[in-house]
């Protein structure tokens, strides 16, 4: 938990740096509108102020979303890594099929394969196309989550490339909740592309 607490620390220190300094800025322009003569102390005073506002905004942001990420990874049998943190999640592979398999039979697949799965519940199909998945996930996350799955296929390869994020598009942390639905479902979609190939 703590490589994922640091993780999320990093990403949102931008943020926290940009919130220290327009603290620091306007507590030190107020107090050297008091008083001309005092900038120095104006200066460090809203530096220091800056600073700790910095600093409380990043640990509590880190320290809801480690709490968000135990909860959702807990609910899914996962356990929580750093690259939890990132959004949104993607992840790809290639696997071999017969000569003649179409991008949609393996679409379809996939999509029988995930409505079976307990937890991510699939709560709407947004795009069912040759080749073209896409699903919302709602229930048991800390907020909806849209994966996107794009199946292609070449002679007798398939190239699979999925993309887990929050629906809600301006959104860079989503307390685990990409991760969870990408690490759920890819052994499925695996296994769906795998069964239609042939494999046991």
């Amino acid at each position: 938990m703590l490589r994922y607490w640091l993780a999320i620390v990093r990403r949102t220190a931008v943020a926290a740096v940009s919130v220290a300094v327009v603290i620091g800025a306007a507590m030190a322009g107020v107090l050297v509108s008091e008083d001309a003569d005092a900038w120095p102390a104006a200066l460090l005073q809203g530096t220091l102020a800056g600073l700790l506002a910095g600093v409380v905004l990043g640990v509590a942001i880190a320290t809801s979303n480690t709490w968000h990420v135990r909860r959702t990874a807990s609910r899914h049998g996962l356990t929580p890594s750093a690259a939890a943190a990132a959004v949104p999640c993607t992840s790809a592979f290639r696997a071999p099929v017969p000569a003649g398999t179409t991008a949609y039979q393996l679409t379809d697949s996939v999509l029988h394969a995930l409505k079976k799965v307990p937890s991510p519940r699939i709560d709407e199909v947004e795009e069912f196309t040759h080749g073209k998945l896409t699903l919302v996930c709602a229930s048991s996350l800390p907020g909806p989550v849209r994966l996107r799955i794009s199946i292609e296929t070449d002679r007798d390869t398939a190239t699979v490339t999925m993309d887990a994020r929050p629906v809600t598009s301006w959104k860079r942390l989503d307390g685990g909740a990409s991760w969870s639905v990408l690490t759920v479902f890819e052994p499925h979609v695996r296994k769906a592309v795998h069964r239609e190939a042939g494999g046991s």
